[in-house]
């Protein structure tokens, strides 16, 4: 154990990709960072389906955002698989499909990538460690202990985030996940398939994600005003044995790992900034709401944060100028997300309305739904 204590200008908590963004940033830029995670091993347990866009597909998702390079150059140890389509299926079974390129990341090999870059920038990382904020007090319990008063902290430590708390930065709605890690399943390791119904993903939906020819995350996400009763395993396990269509491609499959997590629901906190505090990534509820999809809206979220704190520590911004800068780059993205799911959320409840849109949607605006895109179609059946 090691105690700390000395002046910090920047303090990042939470060593996520928003985190470990933000903090290599910062570090390039010439602050004083450390880095502060409270796992002992970065990018364990496992809390994602690793389901990433390739650069050019995110180009088209966030047309008005600088992605950091760190989106477009991902060593390949870190990537599992490459998948070319996105396949949506009905509660009917019925199915779309539409070209979409992706890489689907090994998250642990992902997550500690970024913070070795971090690391390799200047910034210092305390693993192991918890930091808990008391009038504006960073107190440090674990590996390292001891008090830290920096001039900027980063809240980038996931959707339960304690410095949102400290902050009053209002509540999320959350999505529960449950997922699996599948051998010997019988997939089309060409496609991510998403399943809507429910009986499978009430609110939600559940998901086949390859991770190679015959191996994938199986996993279901319901949000938590949907979930009633039900336990989440007996809706996951539901899924796998009796789907008319899934149940045929994981008949065989083995579990090899069980993985867990929540994911904000509902769009942006109403402050991400307040003081000398900054909410990035999860903890800041960047997500879009049609998907769960959330690494690419944290990493350009840690970038913005990142830029922010540096300048303000050499006299250049404001910390205020943080919330319009993401609202510029990626905020009208995130709220019409919002805007679809709640458009939708009838139809979620209701398995033969859910149908009679999908049968009108074309893939391709299917595919702008998931783009946070609003096709004319969707507001017409939404009166």
């Amino acid at each position: 154990m090691k105690c700390m204590n000395q002046e910090i200008s920047l303090a990042v908590v939470g060593a996520g990709p928003a985190g470990s963004t933000a903090a290599e940033v910062a570090a390039i830029a010439g602050a004083n960072v450390i880095l502060i995670e409270r796992k002992q091993e970065i990018g364990a347990p496992v809390q994602c389906g690793g389901f990433l866009p390739d650069y050019d597909e995110l180009r088209e998702l966030l047309p008005h955002s600088v992605l950091p390079i760190t989106i477009e150059d991902i060593p390949s140890r870190c990537i599992f698989h490459r998948t070319t389509l996105q396949r949506i299926y009905a509660p009917s079974g019925q199915s779309k499909e539409f070209p979409v390129k992706a890489r689907i990341l090994d998250r642990r090999a992902f997550d500690r990538h970024l913070a070795y870059r971090a690391a390799k920038a200047g910034a210092k990382i305390l693993p192991a460690t918890r930091a808990e904020l008391s009038n504006n007090e960073l107190k440090l319990h674990g590996r390292f202990f001891g008090s830290l008063r920096p001039k900027v902290i980063i809240g980038a430590d996931g959707p339960l985030s304690s410095v949102a708390r400290f902050m009053g930065a209002g509540s999320q709605e959350m999505g529960i996940c449950l997922e699996y890690e599948m051998m010997n399943v019988d997939i089309d390791y060409r496609a991510a398939e998403m399943y809507f119904g429910t009986r499978w993903a009430s609110g939600g939906y559940a998901w086949i994600i390859p991770l190679g020819e015959d191996t994938a995350n199986v996993g279901v996400g319901v949000r938590s005003s949907y979930i009633g009763k039900t336990k989440l395993p007996a809706i996951l396990d539901r899924f796998i044995h009796e789907h008319p269509v899934a149940s045929k491609k994981l008949l065989k499959g083995e579990v090899l790992a069980v993985m867990r997590g929540i994911v904000p629901a509902g769009g942006s906190r109403k402050k991400v900034q307040m003081n000398n505090l900054l909410l990035a990534g999860d903890a800041a509820g960047h997500v879009i709401a049609t998907s769960g999809g959330g690494i690419p809206l944290a990493m350009v979220a840690g970038r913005i944060a990142g830029e922010i704190a540096a300048g303000y520590l050499k006299g250049n911004c404001f910390l205020e100028d943080y919330s319009p800068r993401i609202n510029e780059e990626f905020g009208l993205e995130l709220e019409r997300s919002v805007q679809i799911r709640r458009m939708v959320d009838i139809v979620m409840r209701n398995d033969k309305l859910m149908n009679s849109l999908f049968a009108v949607l074309e893939p391709d605006q299917i595919k702008s739904v998931m783009r946070a895109k609003i096709p004319g179609i969707l507001t017409n059946f939404n009166k």
